[in-house]
This record gives C-alpha cells, structure tokens and sequence, in this order.
C-alpha cells in the first residue's frame, strides 16, 4: 500500500510571497512559514483573514474545500490575496496559504478598464456609424430635393424661351408673349429665391452666416412685410392684418433678417391659407420681458408628424397638394432665430391653424438697456 503524500509548507520556494499558516480545531495559528504578511502565532486567523470568518464549517472538513482568488486581508494595507486551505493527512494540521495575488489584480483591473474602454468605444463607434447613415440618407434626400426644386423653374424659363426664341411665319400673340414672359420671370425669381435659401441655410450650417445688428422699430418691419405679403399672388381673397402691442419697443437686430423670418412665415401662411382666411401679426411683450412676434392662421394646420417633416430643410408635408416653394422657409428662420438669441416655436393642430411665434430676449429691447 502507497504512503499517503503529506504537504510540507516548507517546501515553498524562497522568497516568494506566500505565506502558510498551520491552525489548530479552533482556528489559531500555531506555526507560520514565510514572511510576507503578518501573521502571528497564538492570534485567531479570521482575525487576520477575516474572509474566512463565517466558513469554520468547511474549514472543519477532513477534506476542506476552500478557493478564494481574489480577497482582501483586511490589514491596513488592504492587498489582495488568493486563500487556499489544504490538510496534512500526516498530522491532520490545517494549512491555510496566502498568496499575493497583487499583480494579478492589477491585471485583472486593467483588463476590466480595457473592456469598459472598448465597450464604450464599440457605442460610440456604433453611434457614430448611425449619425453618419443617418446624415448620408439626409445628403441624399437633400440632392434629391434640391435637385426637382433647381429643375422645376428651370425647365420653365427653357421652355418658355424655347418658345419665344422659335422662328415662326406669324409672330406670337402678344397675350401669349405675355404668359411666357411672365413665367420666366415667376420661375427666375423662384430661382434666385431657392439659390439665396440655399446659400443662407449652408452658411448657417458651417457657422458662417452672420447679422449685421442696429437698433430698429419693429412696428416699421411688420408694417411693410405685411403689405407686402398682400401682393403675394396667392394671397388674394386672404385678409392679413397686424395687431401691435401698445407700447412696441426698439430691438438691436439685424432688421433685414427680422423681414426675412416675417416674410417667410407670412409667405407660408399665405401657400397653405385659402380665400376667406385671415392671417394676423401679433406683437407682445412677455412677463420676462422677451418680445414675441406671432403670425397666427386660422387655415389647415398640420399634425405633429408633419410638423417635424416641415421644420427639416426641404420638408414637404403633403407634397401632393402643397404650394410651389423651396421647402427651406422654416428651416432659415429657425436658424435665423437662433442667431438672435431667439426661441422659435410652432403651435399647431390639424384643422385648427397654426401659430409661429419668434421670441427675442429681453436683452435686445430698449427697455432694458441702461
């Protein structure tokens, strides 16, 4: 019959930070073997280790089973440890080693703080990837767009010149001269206004468009884009009117990029308004001082979904059936607002009109100004 191996804590290699602490029935430690961690004799382990305090059951084991790889002595210095228990079949003594598993640790931590790392880096990545999808189908939409805006008034001024420039035997007549005539010009216009909206929302992108600020009356401004957006073809049979506040005072802006918001509001209030609609222009002052300009319909309105559609450059909510426009209005004044320091709002609801509100600080108003 084979003797049974006995384990010698004596055998560990020199210099190597392990510790072995031989214990008694009750836990004292009755011979230590190796310097690395105090550990006295005649003094209770769990006092020293105090992980092992609570498994006295397994530790009373013929054959203990204990395997901790990574815990804390407890001593002022806190330095992690791996426990294993093991008995000498020989002497039934109970060996109970440390081992300094510091460095092991120290890995192990850096490997967690590289797998954090990696992970967050995997959801930035994967953002990253949906921002630049997302802003791919956002440049294509936008070529898209622009690409049927830039054809359409252009296919008109070729055609209508096609026409006038055809050598005939009888001359036009001069109704028909009329109508071509005035199609060119209806579409160069719409032309040079999309090819200006273009510019404008790219330098508002790039952060290059810029205002050109002084004090001016904004009564003045309402007053003549009104007028103004009476003459709009559409705007026959629409009554437009504006309802100042009583004591309207001076603002710092730029005041031909206050027309540009009121007139593209206007403008589009107009498109979407039909004969026997009114469209009003209200001004006021707010408690916290902001002054809030508001181009209030009573037309169609919209839903929330179209609303989100109409507030993106060249949205087109009911494309069908809409006007003939850029689809850069909103967009621009949003991002003309902005420039001001201004909150731009939309109120809306289907069937029960809309309301476009421009709030300038209080900071912009004479009223405030020492």
């Amino acid at each position: 019959m084979s003797e049974v191996p006995t384990f010698d804590a004596r055998i560990l290699l020199e210099g190597a930070r392990i510790v072995a602490a031989r214990v008694d029935e009750d836990l004292i430690v009755r011979e230590v073997v190796g310097d690395w961690c105090e550990v006295a004799v005649g003094e209770d382990v769990r006092d020293t280790v105090p992980a092992l305090i609570g498994m006295e059951d397994e530790l009373s084991q013929e054959l203990p089973y204990v395997q901790l790889p990574f815990v804390s002595l407890g001593m002022s210095h806190e330095q992690p440890v791996a426990i294993s228990v093991k008995r000498d079949w020989e002497t039934q003594s109970l060996w109970i080693l440390l081992r300094d598993v510091s460095e092991e640790a120290s890995v192990q931590e850096r490997l967690v703080h590289q797998h954090n790392a990696l992970s967050l880096a995997h959801r930035e990545l994967a953002a990253a990837r949906d921002a630049a999808l997302t802003a791919d189908k956002a440049k294509t939409r936008f070529l898209a767009n622009v690409s049927h805006e830039l054809r359409t008034p252009l296919n008109v001024v070729i055609g209508g010149a096609s026409i006038l420039r055809k050598q005939r035997d009888k001359p036009l007549p001069n109704d028909d001269v009329i109508t071509f005539s005035n199609d060119i010009h209806d579409s160069g216009i719409l032309l040079l206004q999309l090819v200006d909206d273009l510019i404008d929302l790219s330098r508002a992108e790039t952060g290059n468009l810029t205002i050109y600020e002084e004090w001016c009356n904004p009564s003045v401004i309402i007053d003549e884009m009104v007028r103004l957006s009476r003459g709009l073809p559409e705007a026959e049979g629409i009554e437009i009117v504006y309802l100042p506040n009583e004591n309207v005072p001076e603002m710092y802006a730029d005041p031909r990029r206050v027309k540009q918001i009121l007139l593209n509001l206007l403008s589009n209030a107009v498109k979407v308004c039909s004969p026997g609609s009114r469209i009003q222009v209200e001004t006021e002052v707010l408690g916290s001082g902001d002054f809030k300009i508001t181009v209030r319909d009573n037309g169609p309105g919209m839903s929330q979904a179209n609303l989100a559609i109409a507030l993106e450059p060249f949205g087109q909510p009911n494309a069908e059936t809409r006007a003939r426009g850029t689809g850069l209005g909103l967009a621009i004044v949003a991002k003309l607002a902005d420039l001001h320091q201004a909150k731009f709002d939309i109120t809306t609801e289907l069937g029960k009109g809309l309301a476009a509100s421009t709030s300038f600080p209080a900071m912009r108003l004479s009223s405030n100004t020492g």
